[in-house]
């Protein structure tokens, strides 16, 4: 017979006071990470991975070759379709707060085996999109500053030197991120707030910039130039894929729910305004 010394039991949780406002007793399993997060920190968790400053300036290229200055109204019709995904991820973190989101979600909505598959997508989805914003910084860090350029002289990401140094950036940026996250979820909240507090900030500072010195009437955004060649249908269509690629990630805060105080109520709202927010500085 053995006996189980005290360093060897696993303590109970701190006692929290969202027991009663998602609690996990109900999901079959007791609480045990912290909820440290607030209304701002998970605003901040959804925000942050729509990114809406960087992919709006990687893609505005694209669809503006495409459709010309009309693709502007590709963003609203495309911001009205993911607020209706948005409010059905609302609905599911407010009454499924607990980390794995999609995974959790489409496990109890369906099958386990469907959950499996759900999460399994979102794993790929989350490391493919990762990977492309990590590789991305060749493109931004070396304009900047040439000393980025670590590898060769020529910055490409196109050419061998500018190839093997988004590879290195890539990875010591992966490693730092790594690094924060595993420090600890107050760490990575205060990071994640300082930065999507600079991005609104200089958010709002282009906008108010672009309406003050612009050269053209919002009437330009009917013009059809450049979207002849596929027609100004396919051109929109075309185009629609720059904002749906930027409004997404919105459920960032259903995924940390688990972790936010208030989550039945924190979570919903953060989720619809993280998407809000970015669809309106975005456009």
């Amino acid at each position: 017979m053995t006996t189980t010394t005290p360093s060897d039991v696993r303590p109970d949780p701190p006692h929290s006071p969202d027991a009663g406002d998602g609690s996990l007793a109900e999901f079959g399993y007791p609480q045990e990470l912290h909820r440290s997060l607030g209304r701002y920190a998970s605003f901040a968790a959804g925000f942050s991975f729509i990114s809406v400053l960087t992919t709006v300036f990687q893609f505005f290229a694209f669809g503006y070759a495409f459709g010309g200055p009309v693709f502007f109204w590709a963003w609203p019709a495309v911001l009205a379709g993911q607020l209706l995904v948005a409010a059905c991820f609302a609905e599911l973190a407010a009454r499924y707060p607990i980390s794995g989101a999609i995974y959790q979600w489409s496990t109890r909505l369906s099958t386990p085996s469907f959950g499996w598959f759900a999460g399994w997508i979102m794993v790929i989805g989350q490391i493919v999109v990762v990977a492309a914003a990590a590789l991305a910084l060749q493109t931004v860090l070396p304009a900047i500053w040439p000393g980025f350029q670590l590898i060769g002289t020529d910055p490409a990401p196109t050419s061998a030197d500018g190839a093997a140094n988004a590879a290195l950036l890539g990875v010591v940026l992966l490693a730092l991120t790594t690094l924060v996250n595993l420090l600890d979820n107050r760490v990575m909240s205060v990071v994640n707030r300082i930065g999507v507090t600079a991005e609104i900030i200089g958010a709002v500072l282009i906008v108010v910039l672009l309406l003050t010195h612009s050269e053209r009437t919002p009437g330009i955004t009917f013009h059809t130039t450049g979207a002849a060649q596929s027609g100004l249908f396919g051109a929109l269509l075309v185009g629609s894929f720059t904002a749906a690629y930027v409004m997404i990630g919105f459920d960032s805060a259903g995924e940390m729910s688990e972790e936010t105080h208030r989550p039945r109520r924190t979570a919903p709202r953060t989720i619809l305004t993280a998407l809000g927010a970015a669809g309106l500085l975005g456009g």
